[in-house]
């Protein structure tokens, strides 16, 4: 996944998950069935392992990312989705305002998130090498 330049827009676009390297949602504040609205702030307690290969001299980190319109987009608005990594594996908590994104038209409906754990490369780039599967915030029936 690569960013373009500037935190504000950095939107990543996928790329295949290098093998070895895990993301794992243990736990989401949000309550099954419910959409969560403007001033809610996502949650989410996360696992994460690098493969035994795996070196980066400008690190990892792991964000949050939203779903836009184009099914190979997601992105993020500020640097408050992304935790900078200081173990090879561990667990995290990683928080994320909505209100930050809301009003973005770029905002898939509805909303559907993912965690990614990246290999920083650099200049404000960096590749997906773990992902969760979608969380897709709806109403149940």
């Amino acid at each position: 996944m690569s960013f373009g330049p500037g935190p504000a827009s950095r939107v990543p676009t996928r790329q295949a998950p290098t093998d070895g390297n895990t993301i794992k949602l243990l736990a989401l504040n949000q309550p099954p069935c419910a959409t969560p609205g403007k001033d809610a702030v996502i949650t989410a307690r996360l696992a994460y392992s690098l493969a035994a290969q795996e070196q980066a001299p400008d690190g990892y980190e792991v964000s949050i990312k939203f779903q836009t319109p184009n099914p190979r987009v997601t992105f993020s608005s500020t640097l408050l989705g992304q935790v900078k990594l200081t173990q090879r594996r561990d667990t995290l908590t990683l928080s994320y305002p909505l209100a930050v994104i809301w009003n973005n038209p770029k905002l898939l409906r509805p909303l559907t998130c993912y965690f990614y754990l990246h290999r920083n490369l650099g200049n404000g780039r960096s590749t997906v090498i773990a992902q969760t599967p979608p969380i897709v915030f709806r109403e149940c029936l």
